[in-house]
């Protein structure tokens, strides 16, 4: 292997390790996640957990026994549903710095961030680096999981004998 590419491996696996390690402490950070939400009326508080579990609800006043049962399901409701937000932005905090946050990033359609794997591969093959060809999404096609069980299955029919593939 050149030196110049000893240096590059060298270079990626410290990257790798250092992210590795901050995903780590995001990790940490985010097992600690929790939101609390009184409501306007103080009739309620909730907490909220990383996943969007409800972890305590709490009634500081007396005021929800006056209550009508529609109004307290209200309430309720949106307390919970405030502290659910609440608890997901805490999150996304945590992990913006790597990047783009699939269902939550703007840019993000059914999902997917989309790799442009040609801009991916660009540098390399600026240095002359051997890369592998980047081919258009099927038509179509729904995702990342499926793109990849079609290349499975059109590896799979090349690599059968002709007599088979009839």
């Amino acid at each position: 292997m050149s030196n110049h590419l000893e240096e590059r491996l060298a270079e990626a696996m410290a990257e790798f390790e250092e992210t590795r390690a901050m995903l780590a402490d995001a990790a940490a950070a985010a097992s600690r996640v929790c939101a609390t939400v009184m409501a306007k009326d103080r009739s309620v508080e909730v907490s909220m957990g990383a996943q969007g579990e409800l972890t305590q609800i709490r009634f500081p006043t007396n005021a929800y026994r006056s209550m009508p049962s529609a109004q307290l399901a209200s309430v309720l409701m949106s307390t919970i549903s405030s502290a659910r937000r609440q608890a997901a932005d805490q999150l996304a905090d945590i992990y913006r710095p790597f990047g783009p946050i699939p269902a939550l990033s703007p840019d993000v359609s059914g999902g997917v961030t989309e790799v442009d794997w040609a801009e991916m591969f660009a540098p390399l093959r600026e240095e002359g680096v051997p890369t592998p060809p980047v081919k258009a999404p099927p038509r179509g096609s729904s995702g990342a999981l499926l793109d990849e069980l079609v290349e499975d299955e059109e590896a799979a029919g090349a690599a059968r004998p002709a007599a088979e593939q009839r």
